[in-house]
């Protein structure tokens, strides 16, 4: 028995715009990712060391704010992109082996627990 039902076949030659988009924004949050490690290692108080104190070095013994409210900006803009990589990935889950990429969920949460302890660091 033939039936009239069509089968859908796999039109999609190789990855369109949006499939690119979200590699690029993959890249890019995982920078951020790197970037606000680096900014909260630089913004941590410097430890003093045996030369530092056999020639009298003064070493800053606090955390440097600047760098710590840019680390919170950066954190914040990183959760947008996540956000708008999280809508266009939910956006292409048309095929069977589609799937939502655990790098934007990782940086998702990263972002969001970076903005609450940077937040409440810096302005309390």
């Amino acid at each position: 028995m033939e039936t009239n039902a069509t089968v859908r076949s796999n039109t999609r030659k190789g990855p369109d715009l949006i499939f690119r988009l979200i590699d690029i924004f993959s890249v890019i949050l995982w920078g951020f990712q790197i970037l606000n490690i680096g900014l909260l290692y630089q913004a941590k108080p410097v430890d003093e060391t045996f030369l530092d104190r056999l020639f009298n070095v003064k070493v800053r013994d606090y955390w440097d704010y600047q760098l710590l409210q840019l680390a919170l900006i950066l954190s914040l803009v990183q959760f947008v992109v996540s956000l708008i990589s999280l809508y266009l990935n939910s956006k292409r889950l048309k095929r069977k082996n589609d799937r939502i990429r655990i790098s934007i969920i990782i940086s998702i949460f990263s972002s969001l627990a970076l903005c609450f302890a940077l937040s409440i660091f810096v302005f309390f």
